[in-house]
Formats: structure tokens, sequence, C-alpha cells
């Protein structure tokens, strides 16, 4: 992660856009931002701001983001982000039994998380993705009046996060 302020100053706007007041996370992400640093910037910034917004226990009461792992099918993935505050209320999921899971290919999540977009996107949210360059990424969901203010906010820090959403051309991780 580059040495400058501005991405740490970043990274808490993002941040502040997932879980407004949240102390917990805000800890978290200077926690990991300290650590970095001690570890001379070896990580990336989309890692950094993963492990301030999923928290290491599994009470995702407390999340900004679920981590998911690439072989995630579909339920499973529904099953972390329903437990997000995040998450919308009315969100349904009816559609996601079109997906075979004994046949679900990992490399074709878009074919998930374009339908799971438009949902989110007729309810004045988006799903967001951040490629922490492993063996899974992290999802969860903002407003979508935030979506320039995040965008621009990821450019500034570096950080692989990405808009899923109808509107907002992108590549998915």
């Amino acid at each position: 992660m580059p040495g400058t302020e501005q991405v740490p100053q970043a990274l808490a706007d993002i941040v502040e856009l997932f879980a407004p007041g949240s102390e917990s996370i805000r800890r978290r992400l200077a926690e990991a931002i300290t650590t970095d640093r001690e570890r001379t910037g070896s990580r990336t910034a989309a890692a950094i701001l993963l492990d301030a917004l999923y928290p290491d226990s599994a009470d995702l009461h407390d999340a900004g983001m679920v981590y998911c792992d690439w072989r995630s099918v579909p339920t499973e993935i529904r099953d972390y982000l329903i437990e997000l505050p995040t998450c919308p209320a009315t969100l349904s999921w009816d559609w996601l039994e079109e997906f075979d899971e004994d046949d679900w290919d990992p490399e074709e999540i878009d074919s998930f998380l374009w339908p799971l977009a438009a949902r989110c996107h007729e309810m004045g949210t988006a799903l967001i993705a951040l490629d922490i360059e492993s063996d899974g990424y992290g999802l969860g969901f903002i407003a979508a009046d935030h979506i320039d203010r995040i965008v621009k906010l990821a450019e500034s820090a570096d950080c692989d996060l990405r808009v899923v959403h109808p509107q907002v051309p992108t590549d998915l991780i």
C-alpha cells in the first residue's frame, strides 16, 4: 500500500460509506493499517479494507462486507449476505432457484452477481465486490447514491473495489 496519508483517509471514507458511525470497524481499519505499516506496506488496500469490514468472528452483525471463497455457491453467498446489516430487508432471493449448484462453476460468478445487482438496484442499493487478489473476494452493499463517491475513493486508495450495478460499467471478479 502506498505510504501517503491519502490512502488511509480514502479507506476510512470508504468504511464510513459501508458502516456509518461504526467504531469497531474504524478500529479494525486503524489496526489493519498499522499492522501493514509494520510489515513495510506489503498488503493491498483491498486486503486492508476487507480486514476492517469483515470481522474475524463469525458474527456479521457489525460487518460491512462478507468474505466469499472462490468456490462458494450461490446459496452460501446468499446466506452470508443476508446477515449483513446493510442487506436490503425486502430483497427477494426466489430467483436463486435457477442455479443448479451441482453444476455450479465458480468461474461463472457474474451469472450470480449481475442478477443480484439488478435486484439491489431496484431497491436503491448497489452491490460492491472487493478483489483481494487471493482465493476469495468480498461482497457488500451500499446506498446507490454513494456509487460515484465510492468509485472515486477506491481510485484514490488504489483499491480494487468494484460496483456491480447495471448502470456502472465495471469488470467483475
